[in-house]
């Protein structure tokens, strides 16, 4: 078993995250003042967290943002997959705080996918959380934290910070072995050199409809183990901003990180829907998310690159965003569904703002509508599955294939379930 003395000396400072927030804490003059120094965080998600999503969900208090999961390999061996993750003159300067997230298996080759990153991010993280069954293929992903007992990703970590000079970090489930277990790792992981640590408080097997509660209380046991060395993050169950205030004092984390309640409401982090505001909606309408995500996809153009999968990206927000909409108004879902260029998005959510105008819709009133759709009832699960269902029914052609394929595709099948907005 692999193993490093705890007394080795770190590369970072245990204060890094912080200093790094705060470096860019006045990007967020509505920042609550108890959360100026907090990690608000933006997670890795593939097709979903694309540059013009990254760049919306900073106006409103995401302190820090991950790229969506790269595959190591093929960003170095693919000109075309690396230019739909990052534009060759980096990112625009407001995305920053950034964070890279790779994943591999081949510590060599995920140091070479880093080290053209590195100089335009603040850090780079392995993902030890995708829970699918291409991850176990492609020894990646949760599998990783299991292979050879942990001692290939102690190996992986202990090289990337011998050899990199920004922070490496991972983010990681619990093992299905159980949370003694996890923790030895994580040890292992920050005596190999770790930099910070996202947890997710789930299991591998808890995805999708069997997605249930984060155990908050495991991710206590990380802090109180190793959280006097390493900032630790925490993921899962943050559905508004009273529920991060709840996170941070249950866990003790230096961050609190979001995926799928944010991916349908990027104000997630603002003073809306939360009980000072008897739960209604004070911030920005859904509706406005979908016209302003169109607008920064404008500026920011998928040939360009950055922005991930181009239209596939575009048509998977506007169903999260859009998602109560969407769920009533069948023929517009249609034309969202069947959407393949950006002007024919922009007539799709033009149409929404009608049906808006014409009954008198009251932002107040809107709640998370995709968010809750594995923790709601039977009906809100069927129209989420046909909607599905029908999207992959629609024919694309091969020129649109190869402008807005997900990552899956190119090795053949779709890597992370669009229901999985947590990985």
């Amino acid at each position: 078993m692999t193993s490093l003395p705890s007394t080795a000396k770190r590369k970072v400072d245990r204060d890094w995250l912080r200093q790094l927030i705060l470096k860019h804490a006045d990007n967020h003059p509505n920042m609550p003042p108890d959360l100026r120094d907090k990690a608000l965080v933006v997670a890795p998600m593939v097709d979903a967290s694309d540059l013009p999503y990254r760049l919306l969900t900073r106006r409103y208090n995401t302190s820090l943002c991950f790229t969506p999961m790269i595959h190591a390999k093929m960003f170095i061996d693919k000109p075309k997959y690396r230019e739909k993750f990052w534009k060759i003159e980096g990112m625009p300067s407001q995305d920053r705080p950034l964070i890279a997230q790779f994943c591999g298996h081949d510590k060599n080759v995920l140091l070479q996918a880093m080290k053209v990153l590195e100089p335009h991010v603040d850090g780079v993280d392995i993902n030890c959380g995708c829970p699918q069954n291409i991850a176990k293929r492609g020894r990646y992903g949760a599998f990783l934290m299991e292979e050879d007992n942990g001692d290939k990703i102690v190996e992986i970590v202990q090289h990337l910070t011998a050899n990199l000079n920004v922070p490496v970090s991972v983010k990681l489930r619990i093992l299905p072995t159980g949370i003694e277990d996890s923790l030895a790792l994580y040890k292992r992981l920050v005596d190999a050199g770790a930099a910070m640590l996202t947890i997710h408080g789930r299991t591998r097997f808890q995805n999708k409809v069997d997605t249930g509660t984060a155990n908050w209380d495991y991710i206590r046991q990380v802090v109180d183990l190793v959280g006097d060395r390493v900032p630790v993050i925490a993921n899962g169950n943050i559905c508004n901003l009273d529920e991060v205030r709840k996170c941070f004092e249950v866990t003790g984390v230096d961050g609190v990180m979001s995926s799928e309640g944010i991916l349908e409401y990027p104000p997630l982090f603002t003073e809306t829907n939360v009980e000072s505001t008897g739960f209604k909606r004070t911030g920005p309408g859904r509706l406005q998310m979908a016209e302003d995500y169109l607008e920064l996809c404008k500026e920011y153009p998928s040939e360009e690159g950055g922005q991930g999968s181009g239209l596939k990206c575009i048509r998977a927000h506007l169903h999260r965003f859009l998602h109560a909409d969407l769920q009533v108004h069948t023929k517009i879902r249609d034309a969202v569904v069947k959407t393949f260029t950006l002007e024919a998005a922009v007539e799709a959510v033009s149409m929404i703002r009608e049906l808006h105008e014409k009954t008198k819709h009251d932002i107040s009133t809107e709640q998370l509508s995709w968010y809750v759709r594995h923790r709601g009832g039977d009906d809100d699960d069927k129209k989420e599955r046909d909607s599905i269902v029908e999207e992959k029914k629609v024919s694309i052609d091969q020129e649109e294939q190869d402008q807005c394929c997900p990552m899956g595709d190119m090795f053949g099948e779709v890597c992370c379930d669009p229901n999985d907005g947590d990985y």
